[in-house]
């Protein structure tokens, strides 16, 4: 666990670091300037952007049984106004091999409904809600659950139209019975995101 906060508290540094110096940079231009090259420099005609993104985290229900590790991989598509705010949603999946209480390993399906609302507040750097609807898949039986977080990211711009951005969560995980543990499960978790945006126009 210390090791994967050191690490995501690492990669989101990075990006904030980045993201301050493309800010400062732009500080300098005048306001004007600044408007009038606004879309012609990005090239952004519309707001529309596709992308993808990695999800890493504690264990998907709650706790240490599932241990630290990839827990989705996510398409996105939404609308990002650079530097205000954006909303996405996308359909996450994420296929592995668990243990039952008898020992016994068994594949199980996680699949994942996620849809988010972020702000910026400085420049590239943003926070961000977002509300999850959780599916598990397995011989063992199905479970699904709900889950609502909080976060900040951090905005790494790649040529005119394409986007890198980390960012850090809280999970809330409501109390659901999970047939593959054999016990009901709650509580939170940390969540970490590295995903890429295209604008599509």
């Amino acid at each position: 666990m210390k090791k994967f906060i050191v690490f995501a508290l690492c990669v989101f540094a990075l990006c904030c670091g980045s993201a301050f110096a493309q800010t400062k940079g732009s500080s300098e231009k005048s306001s004007a300037a600044s408007t009038d090259a606004g879309s012609s420099s990005t090239g952004i005609r519309t707001p529309l952007f596709l992308g993808g993104v990695l999800g890493f985290g504690s264990g998907t229900g709650v706790g240490t049984e599932r241990g630290l590790g990839l827990q989705q991989i996510e398409p996105v598509a939404g609308i990002w106004f650079p530097r205000v705010a954006f909303f996405r949603a996308g359909y996450g999946f994420y296929n592995f091999t668990g243990e039952n209480m008898d020992g016994e390993k068994t594949e199980i399906k996680h699949q994942n409904l996620d849809v988010e609302l972020g702000a910026h507040v400085f420049g590239d750097i943003y926070v961000v809600g977002n509300f999850s609807r959780m599916k598990e898949l397995s011989d063992e039986g199905d479970v699904a659950w709900n889950e609502w977080g909080v976060g900040i990211g951090s905005v790494v711009n790649i040529f005119s139209k394409t986007m890198f951005f980390a960012e850090i969560g809280y999970r809330n995980v409501y109390d659901h019975f999970d047939p593959f543990l054999n016990k009901n499960v709650s509580g939170s978790r940390l969540q970490m995101n590295l995903g890429f945006a295209v604008y599509v126009y």
